[in-house]
Formats: structure tokens, C-alpha cells, sequence
């Protein structure tokens, strides 16, 4: 197989630690490798500063740009508490890794934006028989530079073109508590923001600008490595998007100085919430309600929610019925400990009664999804801690079970369903390919002849999500021909918002169809946070739910449930836009 040769497109050798990993990653492997770097330095300028801008416009923008980066300057502060992006801001030299180096001078057109190049510099590049180029330096490529390597410039933007286009990349939908980050790759063509897209994401929003930025740069990457293997294995692209995407959001900018004044508003309300629930309120808590009805026609309000005892929650619920007597298996979090065990807790009329540990383990378990398979119950919890995807036998119902398989090893899987269909086993679940543990996106389907074999093969349309709004399974539902797979839908900042009930359509070993048929939210009993999981058996449906309790007694002299109730909702109403001047807002319009 002929080793895939890559160039990246950059402003000069030393770039941030993205692009540096990127090398790094490319250099250990033998099937692609990032062999040139094509510089194109800018002479007596700068970008992102256009040769038309005025020194009045400078100065008018001036105070946006200072107040801009004081947020930057508080903002890594916070950033340094998170260990895995600490080094967010950290540049790197490439030539440490990349050895060849050619250069070439742009010619800048009268924004300041758009970087075209001579014939003889193309023809430099084109000498040097690069499978692909990938865009990480300033500009707006156009022209013959687009075609100068076999498989054209790959760019990855961070932002979902369909939703924002313009920058700072992770700010606005921060400053808007949009539920979602996006980002696309795509190759590039002459059309503006009109590129073929070849990836297509979204991730939760964090609570912050510059961690929102360090988790999209880096959950991002992952895909495009996956996308590179994917190339170097294909010796092609793989297909495009075809899908319209019309844009008909404004193109954003950097913010004005009163949007400035209104996210440091906004900010330091999430900080003081925070910081209140973190010391006053109770802690958030999952626990499970019961229904005598199947899901399709659940009343949600007439569960019977049950009562986890002081330090625990329950989540996960899944039911199986043996010998006429029905239990639900459920992560039982233990938070002394800070991990959890599955429990199995006997569904009695509408009551959930505690039977005892169905399964513990030295790490976190969590998810016990269960089926059966030649005449036996299986379970297959999520073992994410052990970096293995484990399957158990129950050996005596409802509280023994023993190790029958390690499906796979080395990787990071959480929430693992297997179901037969078609003569095939499939498997369902989320895989985490960085180091910062968010399995709320990357859905993957795998498919193997029996669910106990430790070589599973993975489907072509992998991944089949890459969506923070349904990429994370929430539980099966099998109703003869029709399999309903519940999935997740995270908020803003907020784990586990809602559920969502897809139907698969069409599943064969190469291709995957589902569509959405309902939304579940919390909104079915009053104080209920969010719903992130949902079994029935036809008969019997739990569904889970978080609100906010204390795990332990409320110690003597702490402030009390109401006093801080009351301060949360001061901090959840401030508006920092309300109290700017007129004239401010104006400006930021």
C-alpha cells in the first residue's frame, strides 16, 4: 500500500499544540506521513488585519479588542485548573517533526484576506507529488493552490457552517448557551464557506469560552485522524456531502466592547452558580420512576418515582423477568466511594425494592444493559474504567453473574448494547478516542456472529453520529420487527437534558438508517433536571431522572434549602445586557 503523503499549509514552522500533535501522531505511523511543510509567511503584516481598515476604525475597535483579551487573560486562568487543557495555548516547532520545508509568498488581496499564489510557486508545490495539503495558517486559499495535490487542501473549521460561520472559534455559542459546538472538515474549493464537506460534528457547549474552545480543538482532531486513516487505507477521500446547507445566520465577528461587557456578565453568573451549588445547595441526583404501561403510550406524570437511600443515585435502569418476579438492574453510585456498582432492585406493583449487588467490580460500573442469548441472560455493562467492553453471564437470577467474554480491549466504550438482526450480532456504542473521557458524541456500530466473539468488524458509515443531541445511547426497545434505540440529548453545560427515541430502519453490513419518532423530556414532575434513560419490557417502562438532593444530612448551621434556592434563582435571573447603557447596546447591534 503506498504511503499517503500529506503537506501542511502554515504561516510558519512554530504553530499550536493541535497542529503539533497532528505531526507527532503522523510520525509514528507507516501508511501516511506529513512529509512538507508549505510556508507562507506574511512580509510587513499581519493577518486578520485588513489592508483597507482605517486608523479611526482601529482605534474605534480598540477598546473591543483590549476588553477581549482581558476575558482571554481570566479565562486561562480557569482553563489551568483543568488539567488535560492546560496547555491550550502552548506553540510548538514543527520542524522537530517535519524535516521538509518549501516557501512560498502569498499574494494578499485588498481585505487583507484572501491568499492567492504565483504559477511558479504552485509548480513548486505540485513538484513535490503531495497526496493532500491541509490548511492550518491564516488566508482564505483560492486559485490554482487548491489543486496543486492530488486530493486537493483539507480545512477544519470550528464551527457548524450550517449554524455560525466567522469566529472567535467557541465563543459564541458559549455567549448564546447554545446547546452545541460544531465543526466541519472540508476540502476546499473557490466558493467562501462553500468547501466539500467530508466530516460533520457537534459536541456539548461547555460553561466557558476558552474550554469550549480547548474541547472542540481536540475532540476535532480525533476526526480528522480518523479521516486521514480512513484516506491513507482508501487512497481517496471518502465521499462528500450532498445534503443542501443554506446559512442564513449573520457572519460573526469578534465582540463589540458592550457584548464583551455582557459575557463577563454572564460568565461570572455561571461561576457564582457554580459556586453556590458547589457549597450550599444539594447535590444533583439520578433516581428511577416506574410505569405499568409500555413506553409508546406512557403518561410519564403518573410514575411512581422511587427513593434511593442517603449517598447513592440510581440511573441506568434495565429490566428482566425471571420466574414471573421482574427486577431492574441499575447503576448504584455510591458517593463515598465515587463510583458505582450495579444493584438489583425488585419492581414490586410500582415500588422499587433493593434485592443486593448483582455485580461489583474494583472500577466504575454503570449501564447494565441485558440480553439473552441461547436460552442464557447477559449483561454488558459500561466498563469505560477498564478500557474493555465486558459481557457477563448471569449464573443465578437476579444477584450472580460471572465473566463470559472481553468483546473488545484498549478501548474506551461506554453504554454498550449488542442485539441480534438479519443473522448478525450488532453492537452499539460510543467510543472516546482522546484522553478527556466525553463519550456524549461518537456513536459506532460493529458487527461480529455471535455477541460472545472478541473480533468485531466496523460498519463503513462509522461513525455512524458524531452529535452530542442523540450520538449517546439512553436503551433498547424491541417490539418484533421494530427496534427503537433511546438516546441521549445533552444541553448547555448539562449532562443528560432529555431523551430522544430513534427507529433503526435499516441495518446491513453496509448501511445504517434511523429516524427520530419522540422526544422525552422532564418536564413530567416539578424539580426534575433532566431524563437520560429509558427500558420496557411491553408491560413495565422506568425511566430515569436527576433533581437536586442532598446525598448526605444536611450538616448543623449550613444554610438552608430554601436560602439557597433563593440566591440561585438571583444569579439564574441576572441579566448583565439589561443593565448596559443604551448607547452599548446599540453598538453591539
Amino acid at each position: 500500500m503506498k504511503r499517503l503523503r500529506i503537506g501542511l499549509l502554515l504561516d510558519d514552522t512554530r504553530s499550536n499544540k493541535y497542529v503539533y500533535d497532528l505531526a507527532l501522531w503522523a510520525s509514528g505511523r507507516s501508511d501516511l506521513g506529513i512529509t512538507h511543510l508549505i510556508l507562507h509567511p506574511l512580509r510587513g503584516g499581519g493577518p486578520g488585519a485588513p489592508a483597507g481598515e482605517s486608523r479611526p476604525r482601529r482605534l474605534r475597535h480598540l477598546p473591543a479588542r483590549i476588553a477581549f483579551a482581558a476575558i482571554e487573560r481570566f479565562e486561562r486562568r480557569l482553563l489551568a485548573r483543568h488539567g488535560e487543557y492546560a496547555d491550550h495555548w502552548r506553540v510548538c516547532d514543527l520542524a522537530l517533526h517535519v524535516g521538509e520545508a518549501l516557501e512560498i509568498r502569498p499574494i494578499v488581496s485588498g481585505s487583507g484576506y484572501v491568499y492567492r499564489f504565483s504559477d511558479e510557486d504552485v509548480a513548486r508545490v505540485r513538484a513535490l507529488e503531495l497526496d493532500l495539503l491541509i490548511c492550518c495558517g491564516s488566508g482564505i486559499l483560492r486559485g490554482d493552490i487548491l489543486r496543486a495535490s492530488r486530493l486537493g487542501v483539507l480545512s477544519l473549521h470550528h464551527g457548524d457552517n450550517r449554524v455560525n460561520r466567522g469566529g472567535p472559534a467557541g465563543f459564541w455559542e458559549c455567549y448564546y448557551r447554545w446547546p452545541q459546538t460544531g465543526f466541519v472538515i472540508q476540502r476546499l474549493t473557490e466558493e467562501l464557506d462553500g468547501g466539500d464537506v467530508l466530516v460533520r460534528g457537534a459536541f456539548g457547549t461547555r460553561h466557558h469560552y476558552l474550554l469550549n474552545q480547548a474541547h472542540l480543538y481536540m475532540k476535532s482532531l480525533a476526526h480528522l485522524k480518523a479521516l486521514l486513516e480512513k484516506a491513507a487505507q482508501r487512497g481517496e477521500l471518502p465521499r462528500f456531502e450532498t445534503e443542501p446547507a443554506p446559512y442564513s445566520n449573520r457572519l460573526f465577528r469578534a465582540p463589540t466592547l458592550a457584548q464583551c461587557f455582557a459575557y463577563g456578565g454572564k460568565l461570572a453568573a455561571r461561576l457564582a452558580r457554580r459556586a453556590i451549588a458547589r457549597a450550599v445547595l444539594p447535590s444533583e441526583r439520578w433516581s428511577v420512576s416506574v410505569l405499568r404501561a409500555p413506553w409508546g403510550r406512557a403518561a410519564f406524570w403518573h410514575s411512581t418515582p422511587s427513593v434511593p437511600p442517603r449517598g447513592h443515585y440510581w440511573a441506568d435502569p434495565f429490566l428482566a423477568t425471571r420466574g414471573g418476579r421482574t427486577f431492574c438492574f441499575v447503576e448504584d453510585y455510591v458517593f463515598a466511594e465515587g463510583k458505582a456498582h450495579i444493584a438489583a432492585l425488585e419492581v414490586v406493583g410500582t415500588r422499587l425494592e433493593p434485592s443486593g449487588v448483582a455485580l461489583r467490580e474494583p472500577f466504575h460500573l454503570s449501564f447494565p444493559f441485558l440480553f439473552e442469548h441461547a436460552g442464557a441472560l447477559y449483561m454488558c455493562p459500561e466498563a469505560a474504567a477498564s478500557r474493555q467492553v465486558r459481557v457477563y453471564r448471569c449464573t443465578d437470577f437476579p444477584l450472580n453473574w460471572e465473566l463470559a467474554a472481553t468483546l473488545m480491549e484498549y478501548v474506551s466504550a461506554a453504554d454498550t448494547m449488542l442485539f441480534e438482526r438479519n443473522g448478525r450480532w450488532w453492537m452499539l456504542t460510543s467510543l472516546e478516542e482522546t484522553r478527556y473521557g466525553d463519550h456524549c458524541a461518537d456513536l459506532h456500530l460493529f458487527s461480529s456472529d455471535s455477541p460472545l466473539c472478541t473480533r468485531w468488524v466496523p460498519h463503513p458509515q462509522n461513525p455512524l453520529r458524531v452529535d452530542s443531541v442523540g450520538g449517546r445511547n439512553a436503551g433498547l426497545v424491541i417490539e418484533g420487527e421494530h427496534i427503537y434505540r433511546m438516546a441521549q440529548s445533552q444541553g448547555f453545560d448539562r449532562y443528560g437534558l432529555a431523551l430522544l427515541a430513534y427507529e433503526i430502519t435499516e441495518i446491513t453490513e453496509s448501511r445504517y438508517v434511523e429516524r427520530l419518532v419522540a422526544t422525552i423530556g422532564p418536564g413530567f414532575r416539578k424539580g426534575l433536571l433532566g431524563t437520560h434513560h429509558l427500558s420496557s419490557d411491553g408491560r413495565i417502562t422506568v425511566i430515569d431522572h436527576l433533581s437536586r438532593r442532598h446525598p448526605y444530612p444536611r450538616p448543623r448551621g449550613a444554610v438552608s434549602r430554601r436560602a439557597a434556592r433563593e440566591c440561585l434563582a438571583r444569579v439564574e435571573r441576572f441579566d448583565p445586557e439589561a443593565i448596559l447603557p443604551a448607547a452599548a447596546r446599540r453598538t453591539s447591534e
